[in-house]
């Protein structure tokens, strides 16, 4: 992702943008800023930014009027507006640094084109909240302001072409009134501005100079034929932030005894970024930048003007435009990904999805790349997904902008599959149905291989994975002594002449299970894969009444463990699940461990966690993990 929307307090929030940011590096004749958004119109700014009137923006005040307030006044510690950072792919900033003047001058038009798509989408999703009767209501915004400053150099003084676009925290209310932008949305969907802004310019370069992509990671794709060594060359400002981020990392792990969960994790690589930044170099200017550049590149053994030659024109022949994509087909592509790694999405996600997917030939302008993933996203039918949550009355008022109750955040619409519902509630039943919350009190021979300093949730843990209940959830993160529960478990289950087995989520994991605990064990994958197959190996093929003991099952995405689960009933294994809720997910749709402790209870090795009996019918699904 190499969209991020940092938030902007204080009284000296707009200076850096007006004072500091023009003193580096700036293109001769070049405009400071660019003003965006439909609001900036009602003021009568347009074209270039004015620093004064960018500045009485920033403070809440009237460009046009300095001594009237827009609106309520800002407090010191007030959020003044929002600075979402769009930054180029290495190689297309590579591009621009070797290029003649017309290359330059198409990449530069390229991105700025990308830049104000982008702006146009969050302002056509643009939100405010005011109190009506006594509730809450979340209305569309008339428009936004913001200011665009686009910027040539990393602090480390790489080719790195990045805007930054201001957005000022007050927007127009239906009702006349100047009030603060509902900025959840914003923040929430940076995955997606950072998909718009990079299709876009994929788009806008291919329709300009005709260049070709590689694949699509993440959004990203890097221009083909560009040399990755010029990428690593160019590239001094991330290698100082990965160095910074690998000693974060390995601080919190330390610390914390376990892995960032997601959110920590980009956390972490702020903090990274911030604690790595050199100061900036005043005393530098383009024709200067630009000879160096050319110089490191020659010196990687290319030639600048081989380069263009082989990169600029390559795709001529090849182009498709957006009537060539096939819309049924791009949201079912993009819901099929979605699915893959979360139980449910908004129809920002699906716009995501879209823009990461289209395909990179695609040559086209940036609103219209835009224009084509906001209407397929957000113009989902029944057919294409289950919507969650209680309908809404007919009688209330909706928004234009998605159609959704004004009474309804534009973040809690929730859209998911029905066969997703279906596994999760398998796997919870699943759960409710083998969990024996007594039966580890007689097992007294396991307690006694226990060591005498283990705790008495380790014992407990020990006691019933040696038991005989189908299932046992244990909750372990490092360091709560998961090795102390399950040595003796398995040396008990080998005593008694029963099968056990171990599984985890990667091979460095099971030879750990295997070294600390003396289980045979080996990765959830083969185990599974030799099933499939219907011709397991020996190691594999497991007799009834076998002990799996699932460590790290925290980090298991939800289809693996649903397959888990069924061949386990289908061969009448025993599962242990243990793990911990906050691990740091494995890559595909997961949480399900953590919503079966959540539901079901389970032995904490912190603290002991009784088990619930839960009696009855079958439950309601209950809404889908994240």
């Amino acid at each position: 992702m190499t969209v991020r929307v940092t938030t902007l307090k204080g009284a000296a929030a707009g200076a850096y943008y007006v004072e500091a940011l023009p003193n580096y590096y700036l293109d001769a004749d070049e405009p400071r800023g660019i003003w965006h958004g439909q609001a900036a119109g009602m003021f009568g700014l347009s074209g270039s930014v004015d620093d004064e009137a960018f500045l009485a923006l920033m403070a809440g005040l009237d460009p046009r009027d300095p001594d009237r307030l827009l609106g309520n006044g800002y407090s010191e510690r007030s959020v003044r507006g929002f600075d979402v950072t769009a930054s180029s792919p290495k190689s297309v900033s590579v591009l621009w640094a070797v290029g003649d003047d017309w290359v330059r001058a198409e990449v530069l038009a390229a991105h700025d084109a990308a830049v104000a798509a982008v702006a146009g989408w969050i302002e056509a999703h643009a939100h405010t909240r005011f109190r009506l009767d006594g509730e809450v209501v979340v209305v569309d915004a008339e428009g936004i302001v913001a200011a665009g400053f686009r910027q040539h150099t990393s602090r480390a003084l790489d080719p790195q072409l990045h805007t930054h676009l201001v957005v000022a925290n007050r927007v127009k209310s239906p009702d006349g009134r100047w009030l603060a932008l509902d900025a959840r949305t914003l923040k929430r969907d940076q995955r997606t501005l950072s998909a718009l802004f990079h299709a876009a310019e994929r788009a806008e370069l291919t329709r300009r100079l005709g260049v070709e992509w590689g694949p699509v990671v993440n959004g990203i794709a890097e221009i083909d034929g560009i040399d990755r060594r010029m990428i690593e060359e160019f590239s001094t400002r991330t290698k100082a932030v990965n160095a910074r981020l690998s000693v974060k990392l390995d601080r919190f792990e330390t610390t914390k005894g376990r892995e960032p969960t997601q959110r920590e994790r980009w956390q972490l690589e702020r903090e990274a970024a911030v604690d790595s930044r050199p100061a900036k170099d005043h005393a530098v200017n383009a024709a200067v930048l630009h000879e160096r550049w050319v110089v490191q590149v020659r010196d990687l053994g290319v030639d600048p003007e081989a380069l263009l030659a082989g990169v600029i024109g390559r795709s001529l022949d090849a182009h498709c435009d957006v009537g060539d994509l096939d819309p049924l087909a791009s949201i079912d592509a993009a819901i099929d990904a979605l699915a893959e790694q979360q139980s449910s999405w908004r129809p920002a996600e699906i716009v995501r999805e879209l823009a990461a997917q289209f395909p990179t030939t695609l040559a086209a302008t940036a609103d219209e790349v835009v224009a084509v993933a906001d209407l397929l996203g957000y113009g989902i039918d029944a057919g294409q997904g289950m919507e969650l949550g209680p309908p809404a009355p007919a009688s209330v008022e909706r928004r234009d902008s998605d159609g959704r109750p004004i009474t309804e955040s534009a973040l809690d619409r929730a859209i998911t599959q029905w066969w997703i519902l279906e596994e999760e509630a398998f796997v919870l039943d699943w759960a409710g149905r083998g969990i024996d919350p007594t039966q580890h009190l007689s097992n007294r021979a396991t307690l006694d291989r226990c060591p005498t300093e283990a705790s008495s949730a380790q014992r407990e843990a020990a006691a019933a994975i040696a038991g005989t209940a189908p299932v046992v959830l244990v909750v372990g993160p490092a360091g709560t002594g998961k090795t102390t529960a399950m040595r003796p478990a398995v040396e008990q289950l080998r005593v008694e002449g029963r099968g056990v087995f171990g599984v985890a989520p990667s091979a460095i994991a099971a030879s750990v299970l295997t070294a600390e605990t003396g289980v045979r064990a080996d990765t959830i994958d083969k185990l599974l894969a030799e099933h499939r197959s219907g011709y397991p190996k020996p190691a594999f093929d497991l007799p009834a009444g076998t002990t799996v003991i699932v460590d790290e099952a925290g980090m298991l995405a939800t289809a693996k463990l649903a397959e888990l689960i069924r061949l386990a009933e289908q061969r009448s294994w025993r599962l242990a699940l243990v793990g911990d809720p906050l691990q740091f997910s494995a890559v595909g749709r997961g949480g399900m461990f953590g919503m079966i402790v959540d539901t079901h209870g389970g032995i904490e090795l912190d603290r002991v966690h009784r088990f619930t009996k839960r009696l009855g019918t079958r439950r309601v699904p209950p809404t889908p993990s994240r």
